[in-house]
């Protein structure tokens, strides 16, 4: 048995969703409430089910296993939640090489090193004569005592070598550490001097509340205005968000966060109970904000200055979502019925639009309600696009007309059929070009754009050569929870073989899986968006999930094949991932006669699939034979919806055929 496979058995998923605040009733063999990842006060929705160690919810459709409500729940990634789980059920997981141990050991002195110095900096704010500078501001931007306490605000003394004395001196830490941490500068002839002086301090916290990096403002004219932290071992800032330590209760609570561009807009914005709101530092949002933010909600609204810097910085922030998106990190823009843009990841974008010349620290001190209209009015991604690209264009003259329509045509391409529609008609009230023009424009040179701009991005990822380590941010989480009958071992599954065939045959297999899956879903549109149609959909294990994701991040045609490959691959993958995968090879080992690897994936796909139309089947029927709430359920109807499309959908399944290639996956398919 895995590390992995001993934590799940020892852990009680419903005991962990009842410590983390969950109100759960059992009602038949499986417990319900009301979701903690979506507003809802009516319906409990969210269903936990102990035969099978699994939650789904019928409202949102989170789902997933233990280890998946954890990482969603706490906004952690897969490493840090089998951490905390194996500590909660006494499991002691593998011990570290002896290089991890020595960075873990420098990564505890550095958070230490941090801890001490934003201790300092408050303390010279609150309590030192020379920290009058620090005050005056503080009072002048309105801040509350309990607002600097929560942020820890401090000050750093104009001067050279006042922190540095005080945790190389006093504390007793060592100097490189001190300047490894970021805080000194080491110069080759005046020697080291500290990196903060004259400016007002803002610690940058994780999202788990360490102090990981500073930003500090200058308070008179030096330059830069704003000075954080320099890349550390700590310190990525485009993997940071300002305040989302204090903002992930209500970011989960509202099912929305809002990004604003600076320290005192996020700060400000919490002091008046808009808790939900963080901020990038310094730079546009990136692939790794969304990789923090979409476990915690699926709804990101964006408020930046109405100015042309502000907007020149929303662009480049939807600009390298868009790259991620093609580079494989999260799929195309799709539109929603409701307009908004969302990612094949389920994030879906919103921009606030603010008044001229205001920032959100301006409106919100100045008129609360403004502020949450502002939210309330956030317009879709496409219509800033519009906007952005049309501005100053004489959209009366062709030459105009040309330039916003080569920027928007291959925007229109990546959008959903219906709302493609609309925004055509929208394009032609704006621009003034009739909308059969630009679906033939669009027919022709759009596609043709968007195409070229992911090969651009795939063949800038191979140049880059080398295979990537695994992305931290792991992929959306299966639709259902595992089955009760699933076997729970790793090695033999059902899953993990079909894996270990995509894995191997990377450039068949995948394709072929997900043609069957199509082709079986092609009348059960319901079905379709329920359960998905990628082999993605299909993989239920945690593990599974992440090395999938990691894997598929490579471009196709820079992915391994071979033993040694594949093997050389793993190296990139952090433990137990890399003991997982390697045992999924030595599952599926390559012999010169496997060459049914296609119909052998078609059969694990089919019995999965199976295997989830019937056990959300059960899950429904279930559902609908419970009493209605008082007042009425207003979610029944689309359940009813669901289980009368999953009937027919099984009924409609052919019984999965037989194979003498590999007997004993030949029992458990008929088995399924």
């Amino acid at each position: 048995m895995s590390q992995i496979d001993e934590v799940r058995t020892k852990t009680d998923i419903i005991e962990v969703v009842g410590a983390s605040g969950v109100s759960l009733r059992k009602t038949g063999r499986s417990f319900v409430g009301f979701c903690p990842f979506h507003p809802n006060s009516r319906t409990p929705a969210f269903t936990v089910y102990p035969d099978s160690q699994s939650f789904y919810c019928f409202g949102c459709h989170a789902s997933g296993t233990v280890f998946d409500y954890v990482m969603r729940k706490q906004g952690l990634d897969f490493k840090d939640a089998l951490e905390q789980l194996a500590a909660r059920a006494g499991v002691r997981l593998e011990p570290k090489g002896d290089q991890e141990r020595q960075e873990d050991a420098r990564r505890t002195r550095l958070l230490e090193i941090n801890a001490a110095a934003a201790k300092y900096f408050n303390y010279v704010l609150l309590s030192l004569a020379r920290g009058q500078p620090g005050r005056d501001y503080v009072e002048r931007r309105g801040l509350t005592p309990e607002t600097v306490e929560s942020f820890q605000i401090g000050y750093s003394l104009e001067e050279w070598g006042h922190l540095w004395a005080y945790l190389t001196g006093k504390k007793g830490y060592p100097p490189e550490d001190v300047v490894a941490a970021g805080l000194a500068i080491d110069h080759e002839t005046r020697g080291p001097y500290d990196r903060f002086r004259g400016r007002l301090i803002f610690p940058i916290r994780d999202a788990r509340g360490q102090v990981v990096g500073f930003g500090g403002r200058a308070l008179g004219d030096a330059q830069p205005k704003y000075l954080n932290t320099p890349e550390t071992l700590l310190f990525k800032k485009g993997e940071l968000l300002y305040g989302l330590d204090l903002a992930r209760d209500a970011i989960r609570n509202e099912d929305r966060t809002v990004v604003v561009e600076g320290y005192v807009d996020v700060i400000t914005a919490h002091q008046h109970g808009f808790r939900n709101v963080v901020a990038p530092l310094g730079t546009a949002i990136t692939k790794g904000h969304v990789a923090l933010l979409k476990r915690l909600s699926h709804n990101v609204y964006m408020a930046l200055d109405a100015d042309a810097a502000g907007q020149k910085a929303t662009l480049k922030g939807l600009s390298a979502l868009r790259d991620g998106a093609e580079d494989g990190e999260g799929g195309h823009l799709v539109a929603t019925a409701q307009g908004a843009v969302r990612l094949e990841s389920d994030v879906s974008l919103r921009i606030i639009r603010m008044p001229e010349g205001r920032d959100p620290d301006e409106v919100i001190k100045a008129d609360p309600e403004l502020w949450r209209r502002l939210v309330a009015d956030a317009a879709p991604v496409m219509e800033f696009y519009i906007g952005a690209y049309t501005a100053g264009l004489d959209l009366g003259d062709p030459q105009g007309q040309r330039a916003a329509l080569e920027k928007l045509l291959p925007l229109l391409a990546e959008l959903d059929g219906a709302q493609q529609r609309v925004y055509i008609a929208r394009l032609e009230q704006v621009i003034g070009i009739k909308a059969e023009l630009i679906l033939d424009l669009l027919r022709g040179g759009g596609k043709q754009a968007a195409s070229g701009r992911r090969r651009e991005a795939g063949g800038r990822r191979q140049a880059a050569g080398g295979y990537p380590a695994a992305d931290a941010a792991r992929p959306p989480a299966s639709r259902l929870p595992p089955p009760a009958s699933a076997p729970r071992t790793p090695a033999n599954s059902v899953e993990d073989y079909l894996l270990a065939l995509a894995l191997r045959h990377n450039t068949v297999v995948p394709a072929a899986v997900e043609a069957m899956l199509e082709l079986g879903l092609e009348k059960h549109p319901i079905v379709r968006e329920m359960l998905g149609g990628g082999l993605e959909d299909l993989l239920e294990d945690p593990a599974n999930q992440q090395i999938w994701a990691a894997f598929t991040g490579l471009p196709i045609e820079g992915r391994p094949t071979d033993e040694a490959g594949l093997e050389a691959w793993a190296n990139w993958l952090e433990e137990p991932l890399r003991e997982r995968f390697l045992a999924l090879l030595a599952g599926a080992q390559i012999h010169p006669q496997d060459f049914r690897h296609r119909q052998e994936a078609e059969d694990c796909a089919r019995s999965l699939r199976l295997q989830q139309a019937r056990r959300l089947h059960a899950m429904l029927l279930q559902r609908i034979a419970e009493p209605p709430e008082e007042g009425g359920d207003p979610s029944r109807a689309a359940e009813l919806r669901q289980f009368t499309a999953l009937t027919q959908f099984i009924s409609d399944a052919k019984t999965p055929p037989r194979t003498s290639t590999f007997p004993d996956l030949r029992d458990r398919l008929g088995k399924a």
